[in-house]
């Protein structure tokens, strides 16, 4: 889990309370964060908001995906907007730059959509990925 700043976790987190925030999106490098899950806070002295502790999960999965060097899909300028393309049809939405991109994939999703398709990317050489936080019914939608 992440323990920095809640700026540098949310990258703009919603503040619901003096002590409580939501991530509009997942963060690019935190373990155990997703869209939407809200997070107890403390202002430190530096006056920054920094990550007590995760409240609420919001059932968001957030997958890091990162386009491989040689990959058919194009280059590194151009090729995250690809990778985002792919899961768009699956109701999957994120951002990123520079070949490296995370997912928010929204409860609602088909995960096993959603795994097949990373994996099958993956072995086809378009990019590696990396989960950052899911839930139990990620975890049960096994792909091949």
């Amino acid at each position: 889990m992440f323990g920095g700043p809640a700026t540098a976790l949310g990258m703009g987190a919603e503040v619901l309370a003096p002590d409580r925030v939501r991530l509009p999106f997942a963060p690019w490098a935190a373990l155990n964060a997703a869209k939407g899950d809200i997070f107890r806070v403390q202002r430190g002295t530096d006056g920054e908001l920094w990550v007590q502790e995760k409240l609420e999960a919001s059932g968001y999965c957030a997958i890091r995906v990162v386009l491989a060097s040689d990959s058919p899909l194009g280059p590194l300028d151009t090729g995250t907007e690809v990778i985002l393309e792919k899961f768009t049809a699956l109701g999957v939405t994120g951002g990123g730059m520079f070949g490296l991109a995370v997912i928010d994939v929204p409860p609602e999703a088909d995960l096993y959509l959603v795994r097949h398709l990373l994996n099958s990317g993956a072995r086809d050489g378009w990019w590696d990925y990396d989960e950052l936080c899911v839930t139990d019914a990620w975890n049960a939608a096994e792909a091949p």
